[in-house]
């Protein structure tokens, strides 16, 4: 691949573990085509998916976090991660955040972005998964700011995997899907790392894993998949070859 059809692909996510759990198929397939891939979490996850961490401090929580999310995405074969601390359960978008984030998103100037949650409203964990995707829609990569180039996101995709778990006003159903028959067994080993679980833990969190994979792979006619929806699809089917 020449390094004009090589992406820059920023995937970002409320938590560390969302960006496997969510689109880590996708991710790898992006590693795959030899594309630049870069993660970027919002929080830390301090108050969820620790419960393995109770009695540690805040700051030897962040420490383990780090470690683990960058040894589960470097099964994925992704190198490259960033690690914003805006604080979970709830998650806010404050001015100060999205300015933080459209600051990232300006340094990096992504050919896509790829974020691990569709902007629904949720009534789970504080809400933090909508607020993550309503974030990266408001980040105001356009404005002009310490001498940066305004930017636009030229292709944005949200990850649909929630609608099978979460509540929603209104059901979004994925529109896009992308075949990740070849990366899921490297999904289901990052997934069981990022959370840490062993024995019956790591089999139940591989069959759920498989099992929305399946779903998605029976929609598309493939047998895993990553279910996808944009509000701005025929740019963004250009940059995933769809």
């Amino acid at each position: 691949m020449s390094s004009q059809e090589r992406k820059t692909v920023l995937a970002i996510g409320a938590h560390p573990s969302d960006l496997v759990a969510n689109i880590g198929g996708t991710l790898g397939k992006h590693i795959l085509r030899g594309d630049r891939v870069i993660s970027l979490t919002l929080t830390y996850g301090v108050e969820v998916h620790t419960e393995r961490l109770v009695g540690q401090s805040e700051a030897e929580i962040k420490e383990s976090v780090r470690r683990q999310t960058i040894a589960a995405a470097n099964l994925l074969g992704l190198e490259e991660h960033i690690f914003l601390d805006f604080g979970d359960t709830p998650l806010v978008a404050t001015r100060q955040n999205l300015l933080e984030l459209a600051d990232v998103i300006q340094d990096l100037r992504p050919d896509l972005v790829i974020c691990a949650h569709y902007p629904f409203r949720e009534d789970q964990w504080g809400g933090d998964h909508g607020e993550a995707a309503r974030m990266v829609e408001r980040a105001p990569t356009w404005r002009h700011h310490a001498g940066k180039k305004p930017f636009q996101i030229p292709a944005l995709w949200f990850g649909c995997v929630e609608y099978m778990f979460f509540s929603h006003p209104t059901p979004h159903i994925p529109d896009t899907y992308v075949d990740t028959t070849a990366t899921i067994e490297q999904k289901i080993q990052a997934c069981i790392m990022t959370w840490d679980m062993h024995g019956p833990e790591a089999e139940k969190t591989a069959a759920l894993i498989r099992n929305a994979d399946r779903h998605f792979g029976a929609c598309a006619g493939v047998p895993y998949a990553e279910g996808f929806e944009t509000r701005r699809r025929p740019r963004a089917v250009e940059y995933l070859g769809l």
